[in-house]
């Protein structure tokens, strides 16, 4: 499928944007490219965060294989040492299982700080891939734009846009199905 540029009526240098980026024959500049690059999925957690539960998980597994092992730890007649032999590896999961929700709670506390940032969830983030995925780029003028029905049977084509102008526009357009009673297409 061909679409006609709105600016230069070209439709033989139209492409899909995310067609346009996988093009190994015409790549695209390094800026353009960088300005057309879908943002990454937004994160529930971190890798930190989820390396400390896998090792509280693991510590704790260990710590059961310990306690129903039922052996006594070298002979050593010592209650204390005897107790942290059989329930140390709890205490150091339980340490570790707090560290991870520590630093779970700093990285969602320092994405929500960042209240202009969008997409924060992962509904938000589908709705801005869908825009992706329907836009359109004019390799002849350097614009951006969705053809009529590109997003919903119902929506009308776009006007060009800059490809300057494709990270809020296409931000823009996807907020729009946030707000109840919005228009359906950014005209």
């Amino acid at each position: 499928m061909s679409t006609t540029c709105p600016t230069c009526a070209a439709a033989d240098e139209t492409v899909t944007v995310r067609l346009a980026l996988l093009d190994s024959d015409r790549p695209l500049d390094p800026p353009t490219r960088e300005l057309l690059t879908m943002p990454s999925e937004p994160r529930g957690t971190s890798g930190a965060a989820v390396a400390l539960f896998v090792l509280a998980g693991l510590t704790g597994l260990l710590g059961l294989t310990t306690l129903g092992s039922g052996d006594k730890a070298a002979d050593v007649d010592d209650a204390a040492y005897q107790l942290g032999y059989h329930y140390g590896a709890f205490l150091f999961a339980a340490v570790l299982l707090g560290i991870g929700l520590a630093v779970h709670f700093a990285h969602r506390s320092r994405r929500s700080d960042a209240a202009d940032q969008w997409p924060r969830t992962y509904e938000q983030w589908q709705q801005l891939h869908q825009v992706w995925r329907a836009t359109w780029l004019c390799r002849r003028c350097r614009v951006v734009f969705l053809p009529a029905a590109s997003l919903r049977p119902d929506s009308a084509a776009s006007s060009a846009i800059p490809a300057e102008q494709f990270p809020q526009w296409s931000v823009a357009t996807a907020r729009q199905d946030d707000r109840p009673g919005a228009p359906t297409t950014a005209a």
